[in-house]
């Protein structure tokens, strides 16, 4: 368990560096290994355009994917062939993907902790209360985002842990846009 973070100058000092971190994040890709509340593990690839875009894609032989297109996220159940979706500010994903991230306006800072050159801060939304928790995970050193443990209502978890997480200079557009054909097929870069 990682021990809290002595009140004050650490907090804000930890809080400043991940908004600015995650503001100054443009165009990115990682893999990704998510693990649900049960252990099971599931991988893919993780891509990001900010702000407003992102896409999680499964590797075969799950046909899931989750776009972000700006103004609505859509979860691509591949099994069935069905999508559901939501106005992304609707969802937790709009904290990520705002133009400017900021953890104490609409989000409640719940806590900030430091284990082992790990910096965790768990937010939740200030006008939703116990409707769950997002904590990150960014290394000290360099500091850099590594994962994100969301929390649902029902405290049950989902961990997305990222690797090889870089910078790009570009990404095609078409992986931010979801289309119902689309789903009939993976996309291919």
């Amino acid at each position: 368990m990682a021990a809290p973070v002595n009140a004050g100058t650490h907090n804000d000092r930890y809080i400043t560096q991940a908004e600015q971190w995650l503001s100054n994040l443009n165009l990115a890709s990682a893999n990704f290994r998510q693990i649900d509340f049960q252990g099971r593990e599931l991988r893919g690839k993780f891509y990001i355009n900010r702000p407003g875009r992102l896409r999680f894609e499964y590797d075969a032989p799950i046909e899931d994917h989750i776009v972000a297109d700006g103004t609505f996220i859509y979860f691509h159940d591949g099994e069935s062939g069905q999508a559901a979706s939501a106005p992304i500010g609707a969802t937790l994903a709009d904290f990520i993907l705002r133009k400017n991230v900021n953890m104490r306006d609409k989000m409640k800072v719940e806590s900030v902790r430091e284990r082992d050159g790990i910096i965790q801060i768990a937010i939740s939304q200030r006008d939703q209360p116990g409707t769950g928790e997002l904590v990150f995970s960014f290394s000290k050193s360099p500091f850099a985002l590594k994962s994100w443990r969301i929390i649902d209502a029902h405290g049950l978890t989902t961990d997305i842990i990222l690797s090889n997480f870089v910078s790009a200079p570009y990404l095609d557009p078409r992986l931010f846009v979801y289309q119902a054909a689309q789903s009939q097929k993976r996309f291919n870069q």
